[in-house]
């Protein structure tokens, strides 16, 4: 049988092979292939009324004949409950001498409206086609339905008797800003009219997002100008005072059902502002799910100026609640940051930087999410611009390291505004 006394490789040849081998492993971690995220095309100009418009455009686009539009408003706070009923009723039977609501109206022409209501911004969103023929009796009916608005009586009246508020959402944005909004007991059919005008005078910008040919954006540039001629630029909002210490408040005496958190955020500078919200989202809302046995939970993240913040809510398992360890757990949902396997492990950061890069890797080749980032998160005249955000989050986003993400998590959340209700109905 062959036999060899002397080793293989000599020490010094091993110690060389040692070293290469390292050396090739930190040369393929470093040039492994990063994933592309799209970058839309941005144009800019502005209704006849002053209004800025965005519209976002991708080559990969065209041919499709869907897009999405957002008429975005920054109504102060102290105005909630009255800009709730007036955006809810806002897509009921309000066209004039008709009973048929607007997206009744709108279904047979390939378009719908909805809108989105939030503490610090609110919005008027449309989907449409940019097929001309469509287009046009699309912006006709806009054209009414917002600027000869006739809000119904019997239609108030059933949303009065049928609208179920979430009470313990109610009770968070209490807390949370300081300053309550207005009592509004009783709204009647002239106080949403007034509102609607007011609600009007308050637009931020108008986001446009999908392809359209030369043709279409004519007739869409010309329809904004008809479209927003009762509308104005919002003034900036003073910022409302955030809570400045942590609070806890039960509504209900008995068994746990859910629990309600928010807490406020410094703006936004960054890309890598966005990137860490999204990380730290994620793996909270599954440590929370962990801690109670929860299933059922959600995180929603709030990042319009004047004042950015975050809520959450969990439902709480009643089987759960039989154990005296997890009942005691269930009076909070919070969960320091500094302790999720995100800020602690490498392994961990690395496994929810890969899910959100896959994510956007699809996310950034939609029109309804190129909509959302520019009318919620990166906006005109504000820290973190829509322009800087399209143009850098691909890089950021590859590039990103764990340290980032702890210095900006540190940095943006306002510890002592942290507020929570726990539903015990």
């Amino acid at each position: 049988m062959f036999k060899r006394d002397k080793p293989l490789f000599s020490r010094p040849t091993l110690a060389v092979i040692i070293v290469l081998s390292t050396l090739a492993v930190w040369l393929l971690n470093l040039t492994s292939p990063n994933i592309e995220l799209e970058t839309p095309n941005i144009e800019a100009w502005r209704t006849n009324s002053g209004i800025p418009v965005y519209w976002l455009s991708q080559d990969a686009w065209q041919g499709s004949d869907k897009v999405e539009l957002a008429i975005v408003l920054n109504t102060p706070y102290a105005d909630a409950p009255l800009t709730q009923t007036t955006l809810a009723l806002l897509t009921g039977p309000t066209l004039p001498l008709s009973t048929a609501t607007i997206n009744q109206r709108l279904t047979p022409i390939a378009a719908q409206v909805n809108t989105h209501y939030s503490a610090q911004q609110q919005q008027i969103n449309v989907t449409f086609s940019n097929r001309p023929q469509f287009l046009s009796a699309t912006l006709a009916l806009l054209d009414t339905w917002l600027n000869d608005t006739q809000f119904k009586r019997n239609a108030l009246q059933r949303y009065q008797q049928t609208a179920k508020p979430d009470l313990g959402q109610t009770q968070l944005m209490l807390q949370l800003f300081s300053s309550p909004p207005s009592d509004l007991s009783a709204v009647s059919i002239d106080q949403l009219s007034t509102h609607l005008k007011r609600l009007k005078q308050k637009v931020s910008h108008i986001v446009i997002s999908g392809a359209l040919d030369d043709t279409a954006q004519q007739q869409l540039t010309q329809g904004l100008d008809v479209l927003t001629q009762t509308m104005q630029t919002a003034t900036p909002s003073e910022r409302p005072m955030l809570a400045h210490q942590v609070g806890v408040s039960e509504l209900g005496k008995q068994s746990l059902q859910a629990l309600y958190g928010a807490i406020g955020l410094h703006p936004l500078t960054s890309t890598e502002d966005w990137l860490a919200l999204q990380i730290w989202a994620k793996d909270t809302l599954e440590a929370q799910k962990r801690q109670l046995a929860s299933q059922t939970g959600q995180w929603q993240l709030h990042l319009a100026p004047p004042q950015a913040f975050v809520t959450w809510q969990l439902q709480v398992p009643q089987a759960v609640l039989q154990s005296d360890a997890i009942t005691a757990a269930a009076r909070t949902g919070w969960i320091v940051p500094s302790t999720l396997p995100s800020y602690q492990d490498q392994a961990a950061f690395k496994a929810l930087k890969q899910q959100l890069l896959t994510q956007l890797q699809g996310l950034s080749q939609n029109p309804s999410w190129w909509r959302a980032i520019a009318s919620s998160v990166a906006l005109p005249n504000a820290p973190l611009p829509l322009e800087d955000f399209a143009n850098t989050y691909s890089e950021a986003a590859n590039s990103f390291t764990m340290e980032q993400y702890q210095q900006r998590i540190d940095q943006l959340l306002i510890p002592s505004s942290r507020q929570e209700v726990l539903i015990k109905l």
